[in-house]
């Protein structure tokens, strides 16, 4: 008599996981070591994160700490006027998210040029780059026209230097 798969699984016992059977699973030797290596190792970072933990002596404030508003000079003012020219139709088309990055960091680059201008020897390419790197944050907008526009700030921001010093 030939035994079939149905014939050959009605003589085997099925075992369901409600049936709850345990099964045995021996260990091997090292894994036995291995596992008693690992279960010592918490115990020992445990010891050198104490000692080394440090409190902090004051706690940080949950509110952020807005930045406190500085008096502009009469260079930077300019500056910003300057900067400012022929960018309200782009500033307008900017979510409110991007209009405040770009506000930020225009008076920041206001800030750092009119300190290059206060010295002696003015650095044109630098004026350029800060001008170059802020109006970069505009999108859609033609990359030959952000350099026109950065080389056209520039060269007001340097007249505006030739006539103070006059």
């Amino acid at each position: 008599m030939a035994i079939t798969p149905e014939k050959q699984l009605d003589n085997q016992t099925i075992i369901h996981p409600e049936q709850g059977v345990d099964f045995d699973v021996k260990e091997t030797p090292e894994k036995a070591k291995t596992k008693e290596i690992s279960e010592r190792e918490p115990e020992k970072k445990d010891e050198v994160k104490k000692e080394t933990e440090k409190k902090p002596l004051f706690r940080k404030p949950k509110v952020p700490v807005l930045p406190i508003k500085r008096a502009k000079d009469e260079i930077e003012v300019k500056v910003e006027k300057i900067m400012e020219e022929g960018l309200k139709e782009a500033f307008e088309k900017m979510s409110p998210i991007a209009q405040q990055e770009f506000k930020i960091k225009g008076e920041e680059t206001a800030q750092k040029i009119s300190q290059l201008l206060k010295k002696t020897h003015i650095k044109v390419k630098k004026i350029f780059a800060l001008l170059f790197d802020w109006l970069k944050m505009i999108p859609g907008v033609n990359y030959f026209f952000l350099e026109q526009e950065a080389k056209i700030k520039a060269d007001k921001i340097i007249a505006l230097k030739n006539n103070l010093q006059k």
